[in-house]
């Protein structure tokens, strides 16, 4: 089964997870992490590597309720004409979702994933990824979460981010990889593949 889920093809997307209004407005650094993420999107379409946006929903509630400002996608990375935006309503984006078919149709089989919340839907789409097959690239700086409070006491939002970094390079699935690599290095990868 492996081996069949290893030929869904050689090509890089891009996938932006829940960098909504309302789900980055308190994360960790939210500017700078929304800046980075711009950056590699920006890099990604002078390359011409796909770029896909995950938009979570939850119908009927205030906090993400379609069409509600907290539901919009961040006005600094705004989707392209033609860029796929895939509506999901659990934290992993496989999940009842038109993710894998729309990779299908990019022939992607690495993933480069960015966006919030890392310790939720950043994370769950990370482990989804590889079990399905898929090859991933988590930007370790271009991505976010808010604090957490827990019995133990508050966590900041800097400190759950470095351990979703810490915990990514040690996933290990059968025939993938995980990589954890800052925007910079990120960036300068898909501007090689210009030149080459």
């Amino acid at each position: 089964m492996r081996s069949e889920l290893r030929e869904r093809g050689g090509k890089t997307a891009l996938v932006v997870i829940d960098v909504q209004n309302g789900v980055v407005a308190d994360g960790w650094d939210a500017d700078g992490v929304v800046s980075r993420i711009a950056t590699v999107i920006e890099a990604a379409r002078a390359s011409a590597t796909p770029v896909v946006y995950i938009q979570h929903e939850t119908p009927g509630e205030d906090d993400l309720d379609i069409g509600s400002e907290s539901w919009r996608i961040h006005d600094a990375i705004t989707p392209r004409a033609g860029e796929p935006v895939v509506a999901k309503q659990h934290g992993d984006a496989f999940v009842e979702t038109t993710l894998e078919a729309t990779l299908a149709g990019l022939g992607a089989g690495h993933l480069i994933l960015a966006g919030a919340q890392s310790d939720a839907c950043v994370r769950s789409t990370s482990y989804g990824a590889l079990a399905a097959g898929y090859d991933i690239t988590l930007v370790s700086d271009a991505h976010t979460t808010s604090d957490r409070p827990t019995e133990a006491g508050v966590i900041p939002g800097e400190m759950v981010v470095a351990h979703v970094n810490l915990a990514n390079q040690f996933i290990d699935y059968p025939e993938t990889t995980s990589r954890v690599i800052p925007h910079s290095e990120v960036t300068r990868e898909l501007t090689a593949a210009v030149t080459t």
